[in-house]
C-alpha cells in the first residue's frame, strides 16, 4: 500500500454516489467518444503529488516524460518520448545527460525545451522541501545514507536547448526508470503551472505534450479531448474524446458495459463474466498475472523471526487461492513478482506443512517437544486452548468479507501451533490511521502493493526499509538494510540481478517479515468494437492506441484480453482496489475485488 491510496480511497467515500448511469456528457451521435467506466476519478490532477491510479490513468493521457515504456514489449523496454534517445551517464553514474527532441509544443502552444525540463524537476525539488508533496520519497530514495543530502537530484542543468544534465548528490542506478514515472512528467514552463503550488484539482488545467487535452472533472466525470498537435503516431478511427465516466456501484457499472452504455470500464465484476462470454459484442481473453502482490503484514517488532517463520509453514496457502479467491490468483512466491525486473524464479518459499512449523517451535525451545510431538493434533490444540504460546490480534477494515475469512483462516491454521488469534474489525478510516500513523498497534493484517514504475527497489524499498511510511511490518533488519543499499548504488546490471535475488532470497527464505499469499489472476473484456488495448504488465492505461473497429473479430484474436482495472477500494468491496501508479487493466478475479487492496498501482 501506498499513501496514494488514502487520498484516492477516502475520495471515494466522499463523493456523492450514484448506481445509475452518469448524466450524458456528449451529444448520443458523437461516435468520435470513449465512454469509460470508473470507480474512482481523479484525487490529485497534479502529476507531482499523485500517487492513486485514478488520478495517474488521467495523467497519463495528458502528460509525457523524458522516457517511458514499449508497451508492447512484455519486458517493458525503456524507450524515449521526449528525450531523442536514452541518456548517458558519466563514469561516477552522478551525472544523466538527455539529447531532447526537438518540434514538440504543450497544450497551451509553447515549445517544449530543456528550460521545461529544468522547471519541472525545480518545482519538484521545491514541493518535496517544503513537504508538499506525498510523492517525496522516491525522489529521496537514500535519506538515511545521505541525511544531509537527502534530495535525489541536486541540479538541473539546462546545457543547451535540446540538452540537460541531472546532477545527482548520489550514484541511483533505478534513476532512468524513475523518471518514467508520471512524478517525472514535464510540465511547461510557461505560466500554465505554477513553481511554488500544487494544481487544485477542482479549478485547474493540466498542461501537458500528451495525446489528449484535459478539460474538466466534476463530481461525474472527467472529460479529455484529443490534441491535434501531439508529436506521436495515432491510428485509424482513433478516439477523439475520452470520458471517464464515475459510477460507485460496480454493478451498474458492469450492467451498462453490458448493456452497451459504456465502451470500456476500468474492471468488471465476476460474476458477470459468462454474461460476457455468452455475449457476441464482447470478447473475453485468458487468464492472466497480474503485478499486484497480497500478503499478511506481521509486526516484526511484536512476532520473532522463529515465530515468524513457523507462522508461514502453518498457513494453507491453496485454501486461499481455491476457496476464498475461488482460483482467480496464483502464489506469491516473492515480494518482487513476475513481470519485474530482476524477479527471483528460484527461491524455496513456504509451503502448508503444519509438522514443520511446529518442529521449527520445538527446535527453537519455545515448545516442549517431549510433551507435545509434531504430530499430534489433538495436544496441540490442548496447547492453544489451554495455555498458547502467543496470542495475536488480527485487524481489517470492518464490512470486508474477504479479509474476515482470511482472519477466521488464519485463526484456525495458527491454532494448530499453539497461537491464538484475536479479532479487530475496525473502520476504513481507522485502518488507515493504524497502517500510517500507528502501525506498532498491528499485529496481524492483510495488504497488497503494485509498482510505480519497473524496477524491484520499487517494490523492496517502501516496503521493507525502516525509513518509509509504507513499511507497515516494522521490518528493520541491519543485513537487509545493506542490501538494499547496494542494490540503489551498483551500476553493473549483472551484479545489481545477483543482489536482488539475494535480496528476496533473504526475505523469504529466512527473515520472513510477511505470509506471501498471491497475485491477482485477471481475464480481459472488451467490446468487439474497440481495439488497440495494450496490455502490459505495468498496467498503463494509454487510449493513444485505441480505436474503432467495425465489430468483426478475428478467431485467432490475441490482443482481446486487455483490460482496464477498477481504481477503487471501498470498505464495503463494492468494486475493484485501485493503486497508486498502477491501473491494473482487467476484468479481476473474485479475490482482488473481494480483497478491498489498497492497491498500484496499481495501493
Amino acid at each position: 500500500m501506498k499513501k496514494g491510496s488514502i487520498y484516492v480511497l477516502l475520495a471515494v467515500l466522499m463523493i456523492s454516489a450514484f448506481a445509475t448511469a452518469p448524466a450524458a456528457v456528449f451529444a448520443a451521435e458523437d461516435t468520435d467518444t470513449m465512454n469509460y467506466g470508473v470507480g474512482s476519478l481523479v484525487v490529485d490532477l497534479d502529476p507531482q503529488m499523485a500517487w492513486d491510479s485514478a488520478s495517474i490513468d488521467v495523467i497519463d493521457q495528458v502528460c509525457e516524460g523524458l522516457f517511458g515504456y514499449n508497451l508492447s514489449d512484455p519486458n517493458l523496454a525503456i524507450i524515449p518520448v521526449l528525450a531523442e534517445s536514452l541518456g548517458t551517464w558519466n563514469a561516477d553514474a552522478t551525472e544523466y545527460t538527455v539529447t531532447l527532441k526537438e518540434g514538440i509544443t504543450f497544450h497551451d502552444d509553447t515549445a517544449f525545451d530543456a528550460n521545461d525540463v529544468k522547471f519541472t524537476f525545480d518545482r519538484l525539488n521545491y514541493l518535496i522541501e517544503n513537504e508538499m508533496t506525498q510523492i517525496a520519497e522516491l525522489y529521496e530514495p537514500l535519506a538515511s545514507l545521505y541525511p544531509g543530502t537527502p534530495l535525489l537530484i541536486n541540479e538541473t542543468e539546462v546545457v543547451d536547448s535540446k540538452t540537460v544534465k541531472f546532477h545527482l548528490n548520489y550514484p541511483y542506478v533505478p534513476f532512468v526508470p524513475l523518471l518514467c514515472f508520471s512524478g517525472s512528467y514535464i510540465l511547461p514552463d510557461g505560466g500554465s503551472i505554477p513553481a511554488e503550488e500544487l494544481l487544485d484539482t477542482a479549478t485547474d488545467t493540466l498542461v501537458g505534450t500528451g495525446p489528449y487535452k484535459y478539460i474538466e472533472t466534476t463530481d461525474e466525470y472527467t472529460k479529455l479531448t484529443y490534441f491535434a498537435d501531439w508529436h506521436g503516431e495515432r491510428p485509424d478511427r482513433y478516439m477523439k474524446n475520452i470520458v471517464f465516466l464515475y459510477y460507485s456501484d460496480g454493478t451498474a457499472k458492469s450492467q451498462a458495459f453490458l448493456a452497451g452504455d459504456l465502451d470500456w470500464v476500468d474492471g468488471s465484476l465476476p460474476e458477470f463474466l459468462p454474461q460476457f462470454e455468452a455475449s457476441d459484442q464482447f470478447v473475453v481473453g485468458e487468464q492472466r498475472r497480474s503485478t499486484i502482490i497480497l500478503y499478511m503484514g506481521m509486526n516484526n517488532k511484536v512476532i520473532n523471526k522463529t515465530m515468524r517463520q513457523a507462522i508461514s509453514y502453518a498457513f494453507d496457502y491453496d485454501y486461499v487461492i481455491d476457496n476464498l479467491a475461488l482460483g482467480n490468483a496464483a502464489r506469491l512466491t516473492s515480494p518482487v513478482p513476475e513481470g519485474i525486473m530482476y524477479h527471483n524464479p528460484d527461491i524455496d518459499y513456504p509451503t502448508y506443512n503444519v509438522t514443520h512449523a511446529r518442529q521449527i517451535l520445538i527446535d527453537a525451545g519455545i515448545v516442549n517437544g517431549s510433551a507435545y510431538a509434531p504430530d499430534d493434533d489433538f495436544a496441540w490444540y490442548t496447547l492453544a486452548t489451554e495455555s498458547p504460546i502467543a496470542t495475536y490480534n488480527y485487524t481489517w477494515n470492518s464490512g470486508n468479507e474477504f479479509r474476515a475469512d482470511l482472519g477466521v483462516l488464519c485463526a484456525d491454521n495458527l491454532k494448530k501451533i499453539g497461537i491464538i488469534v484475536t479479532f479487530n474489525p475496525i473502520t476504513w478510516g481507522e485502518y488507515l490511521h493504524l497502517l500510517f500513523v500507528e502501525p506498532w498497534k498491528l499485529e496481524l493484517y492483510m495488504l497488497g502493493w503494485g509498482p510505480d514504475y519497473n524496477d524491484p527497489s520499487n517494490y523492496i524499498n517502501p516496503l521493507f526499509s525502516p525509513t518509509s511510511s509504507s513499511n507497515g511490518a516494522q521490518v528493520d533488519d541491519p543485513t537487509l538494510n545493506n542490501l538494499m543499499n547496494d542494490g540503489l548504488t551498483e551500476t553493473d546490471p549483472d551484479e545489481r540481478r545477483d543482489i536482488y535475488y539475494e535480496i528476496q532470497r533473504y526475505i523469504v527464505e529466512d527473515l520472513m517479515p510477511w505470509v506471501f499469499l498471491y497475485v491477482p489472476l485477471s481475464r480481459g473484456v472488451r467490446s468487439i468494437y474497440v481495439d488497440g488495448i495494450q496490455r502490459n504488465p505495468m498496467g498503463k492505461l494509454y487510449f493513444a492506441t485505441m480505436y474503432w473497429t467495425d465489430g468483426v473479430v478475428a478467431t485467432d484474436d490475441t490482443t482481446s484480453d486487455d483490460t482496464a482495472s477498477d481504481d477503487t477500494a471501498t470498505d464495503d468491496d463494492t468494486s475493484t482496489g485501485g493503486i497508486p501508479g498502477y491501473s491494473f487493466l482487467g476484468l479481476l478475479g473474485a479475490a482482488a475485488i473481494a480483497l478491498g487492496v489498497i492497491y498500484k498501482k496499481r495501493k
